[in-house]
């Protein structure tokens, strides 16, 4: 089980690679750059892993883009539960 935190926006090489990583019982923390990927719902990573992917609030908010996350009903957390998010991971890459 790996915590991937991906910083890059939804349509780099990096948020590609990642992607093509991720296991069956891996989720995704969407911070900085990345959570432009709440204004396109329709992004491919949303539709397939929705469940397992969260943007962080502090990084939406500095962006203006909580009431987008909202909106579409995207999963965030805060920086107490991403700590938290990563004590039940084995591990954790993150991908620039």
């Amino acid at each position: 089980m790996i915590l991937h935190i991906l910083t890059k926006a939804p349509d780099s090489r990096a948020a590609t690679q990642m992607q093509q990583a991720l296991g069956n019982q891996d989720s995704v923390l969407l911070i900085e750059e990345a959570v432009t990927a709440a204004l396109n719902p329709a992004w491919a990573a949303w539709q397939k892993y929705r469940s397992r992917i969260f943007l962080l609030s502090e990084d939406l908010t500095s962006r203006g883009l909580t009431h987008i996350a909202a909106k579409h009903q995207l999963p965030t957390m805060d920086v107490d539960d991403f700590v938290a998010l990563t004590e039940q991971y084995e591990k954790t890459v993150t991908w620039y």
